[in-house]
């Protein structure tokens, strides 16, 4: 939200954590610590990083996917526990439901047709547990990376939430990225940035290098 008003203003943008999993911070080296948070806000340096444009209505700092991981997300708001004991929570339950999704990515580069469990939009390398699903992410390289997660399993989803590391090679796809377009043979559900934002059947896509100014540790 503060994002999208401070776009273009060049005011930069401090993070105070206040999340369930606060991925953003984490991938910026931000202190849970709400005294050390401000800390950095008051003595860090600005940095200009990119963000992803989605739809030509939405912006990503970060991590943005459509399937399972955003329905997970949206279980976890209906829920009434919140953090990590709040998603694990839900897991099962998203995992009684999952399907695979047909879907169609085309990139500058590449048009490709998959069964896939999720489809990541990452802007940056890793979820707000450490787990690392992006290992070429940069928050300021001028591209996207585009993610297709063939394979998840149980153990995948529990690392995902609870064990730092970096998700099999095996099961992932990694496109780079400046454009995309992606489309779904049935409406999905979709996220971005942690807030749930319901089901939809085509995503377009686009970097926006330099857009946001954030204060980042020294």
């Amino acid at each position: 939200m503060i994002a999208n008003i401070l776009v273009g203003t060049g005011m930069p943008l401090g993070i105070l954590p206040g999340g369930s999993a606060n991925g953003m911070a984490k991938e910026l080296g931000i202190s849970n610590i709400p005294e050390e948070a401000l800390s950095i806000i008051e003595n860090g340096k600005v940095k200009s990083c990119d963000l992803i444009g989605i739809n030509d209505k939405n912006i990503c700092l970060h991590l943005s996917d459509i399937g399972l991981n955003a329905q997970l997300i949206k279980h976890f708001d209906e829920g009434k526990l919140r953090g990590k004991m709040g998603y694990a929570k839900v897991i099962l339950k998203t995992l009684w439901h999952k399907q695979k999704m047909l879907v169609t990515i085309h990139t500058k580069e590449v048009m490709v047709r998959r069964n896939a469990f999720m489809v990541v939009l990452a802007n940056a390398s890793m979820y707000g547990t450490g787990a690392v699903i992006n290992p070429q992410g940069q928050l300021d390289d001028g591209f996207f990376e585009v993610i297709i997660v063939r394979r998840l399993s149980l153990w995948a989803l529990f690392k995902m939430l609870f064990k730092p590391g970096i998700f099999n090679p095996k099961h992932i796809e990694i496109f780079p990225s400046t454009s995309v377009e992606i489309k779904t043979t049935r409406k999905v559900p979709f996220q971005i940035d942690g807030e749930y934002m319901g089901k939809i059947k085509n995503i377009t896509a686009k970097i926006l290098p330099g857009h946001i100014h954030l204060i980042l540790p020294e």
